[in-house]
């Protein structure tokens, strides 16, 4: 893969993620995950029935995690806190506020949405057993929290678009599962005709006693 196409591929699992728009979700896993399946040689009748079935799968993993993904508490919470994160941010640029005060409000309400975040974060692991992402989520606060502004706008949401992440992999994965490494009927056939073709002009040589 090129760097063009692995940035491009990032790109779209980023925007991917940060909606919850699932015709987006598929079309990234069309596009870049499994690509092949869906590559304009394969044909049209196995790409429907491929795709209704990743769309199943895609639903399924969304289901399964709707309690994470929609939990109206820790939404509101994330959410509001880091509006004001973002207005406290504005505010101290405008009024030139002591450093103190404006850092004071801001550790504060990032502690509030990480606070609120932990059961479902807790929730979220024990189904997924996702370490990486939930370890990566978390050390990345740090970082956010240092950005004016940027920061807390990319801490809003920050606990769904892990979770929406995971959801396409494991999406991926179930779907690969189940069909393996796909080849076309075309292939397939010209393999079931060349296979015994040369099985039939192999003879081997007995050796000579």
């Amino acid at each position: 893969m090129s760097l063009v196409d692995y940035v491009s591929k990032a790109a779209s699992r980023t925007r991917a993620s940060f909606t919850s728009d699932r015709p987006r979700m598929l079309d990234y896993l069309k596009q870049h995950e499994l690509k092949s399946y869906f590559a304009a040689d394969v044909p049209e009748e196995d790409k429907q029935r491929m795709e209704s079935a990743l769309e199943r799968k895609l639903d399924e993993h969304l289901a399964r995690y709707d309690r994470e993904l929609d939990g109206i508490g820790r939404k509101v919470s994330s959410k509001g806190s880091m509006a004001l994160a973002v207005a406290n941010d504005v505010f101290a640029y405008a009024s030139n506020s002591p450093l103190a005060n404006v850092t004071g409000l801001g550790y504060a309400l990032f502690a509030i949405k990480s606070i609120a975040e932990l059961p479902a974060l807790y929730s979220y692991v024990k189904k997924s057993h996702d370490w990486y992402g939930a370890l990566t989520h978390l050390a990345l606060k740090p970082v956010r929290y240092v950005l004016p502004v940027v920061g807390p706008a990319l801490e809003s949401g920050s606990f769904e678009r892990m979770v929406r992440k995971n959801v396409m992999n494991e999406t991926k994965l179930d779907f690969i599962k189940d069909y393996g490494n796909y080849v076309p009927l075309e292939e397939k056939m010209h393999k079931t005709l060349k296979l015994p073709l040369n099985d039939s002009l192999y003879r081997p040589q007995k050796q000579a006693a």
